[in-house]
């Protein structure tokens, strides 16, 4: 039997009504062309349609989607299996599909996680209503999905297999049903949330919002060769021979992880390569062999496997030109705030002024105040002592920030105002 929503107050303190099942029954799940293309037969292609995408970057080594999920009014609910449909890379293209959704408007919660993998099986959409961003602009305290509908339809998701391996085939029917939940309301709430954004006059900043999604996430990750500095913890490393020792670590572990197609923390995690990097960078190059395997971390079977990689490596980068060793990465060429004060007085004038007013002006609209407009940005828009502070030399800052329209219109005609006496 359906399991409908109970029209809710957002305001009101009733019971939420706990969703266990699709409220369609079992989902079809397609793992073929012909179940694609009866998939698209299906579709409307003029109305919104829910759209979710299930990872398993905690088990695996890539990011893409292991699952995706479907929802529109008249066409019900689909679970599309891209592993099945894989050509002999590994990716599934769905063009045809893309073509068939390039009228729908795509409903998704917590777009710029989601967008990514999809673009990689060709799904790029024209049109994006980000629920979770919405929720944001709207001031609301907790913006996951499960709260968004409690908040707005009373009801409550379960949430069970959050954190499951969905790359693992057969996938569990337990585990198919949790994944329709994820878009089975999306498009109410949607609705919903479009009518407060309306009702308080957002509706044109979300529009923005939502076209920067599809600029700035729409699109396949490229390769980054610097990727390995963003191990975390990395900054307890200041020497560049220290250095050197993680990146050639970090590579090792990226070329195992991606050929075993497994997480990379799962072999090696970021505290233990940085605590070796530490270590193996005193040691002489004689002695990396024995020291390493006393280290922890690589005590495992996985890592004493590959052992003679990590020992090479390591040797390699002990060996090598110092020139060749990578250093810390030069200081932004703005200096954080909080050492303003000292060095750089009027800055720190102007900053003592805007921080605040971003605050308050943020506070006023119900805003989060990183929504509105994010330290990083204020901090470039007031740092210099030569730039022009009025109105519209305000607006091409902030636009050069990448400040969106809404931005610049809230914050550049009263942050002139606020700094016409500062220096």
């Amino acid at each position: 039997m359906s399991e409908s929503p109970t029209p809710a107050n957002p305001a009101s303190s009733r019971r939420p009504r706990l969703i266990t099942k699709p409220r369609d029954g079992v989902a079809p799940l397609i793992t073929s062309r012909a179940e694609l293309r009866a998939f698209i037969d299906e579709i409307d292609g003029a109305a919104p349609i829910a759209i979710d995408a299930e990872r398993a970057q905690s088990f695996r080594y890539s990011a893409k989607a292991y699952l995706i999920q479907f929802h529109q009014d008249g066409c019900g609910t689909y679970l599309l299996d891209p592993i099945a449909l894989a050509e002999p890379d590994g990716i599934a293209r769905l063009d045809e599909l893309s073509d068939a959704l390039a009228g729908c408007e795509w409903v998704i919660h917590a777009a710029s996680q989601d967008l990514p993998c999809l673009a990689e099986v060709g799904l790029i959409p024209n049109r994006v209503f980000d629920t979770e961003l919405a929720g944001r602009l709207l001031g609301l305290n907790r913006v996951s999905l499960s709260p968004m509908l409690t908040h707005y339809l009373g009801i409550e998701l379960t949430k069970a297999h959050s954190a499951d391996d969905w790359s693992r085939r057969p996938l569990p029917s337990a585990l198919l049903a949790y994944a329709a939940l994820d878009v089975d309301y999306l498009v109410e709430l949607r609705d919903a949330v479009e009518r407060e954004l309306q009702a308080a006059g957002k509706a044109g900043w979300a529009d923005q919002e939502f076209a920067d999604l599809i600029e700035r996430f729409a699109t396949v990750p490229q390769d980054d060769p610097d990727r390995w500095r963003g191990i975390k913890s990395l900054g307890r490393l200041r020497q560049p021979r220290e250095l050197a020792v993680a990146r050639a670590l970090w590579q090792v572990r990226d070329e195992l992880a991606r050929h075993a197609d497994m997480a990379p923390g799962r072999i090696l995690s970021d505290k233990a390569l940085v605590d070796a990097s530490s270590e193996l960078a005193r040691r002489h190059r004689d002695h990396v062999e024995d020291d390493l395997v006393t280290l922890p971390g690589f005590t495992g079977p996985f890592i004493r496997r590959h052992q003679r990689r990590w020992v090479s490596a390591v040797v390699r980068t002990l060996d090598a030109d110092p020139k060749d060793w990578p250093h810390r990465r030069r200081a932004q060429s703005i200096p954080a705030p909080r050492l303003w004060e000292q060095s750089y007085p009027t800055a720190a004038a102007r900053w003592a002024i805007a921080r605040p007013f971003i605050l308050d002006l943020a506070e006023q609209h119900s805003l989060p105040p990183e929504n509105l407009l994010t330290v990083g940005c204020l901090a470039q828009v007031v740092w210099p002592d030569d730039a022009d502070f009025s109105e519209s030399g305000l607006r091409v800052a902030l636009a050069a920030t990448g400040a969106r329209p809404w931005q610049q219109d809230l914050v550049a005609p009263a942050l002139a105002d606020a700094l016409r006496d500062v220096g």
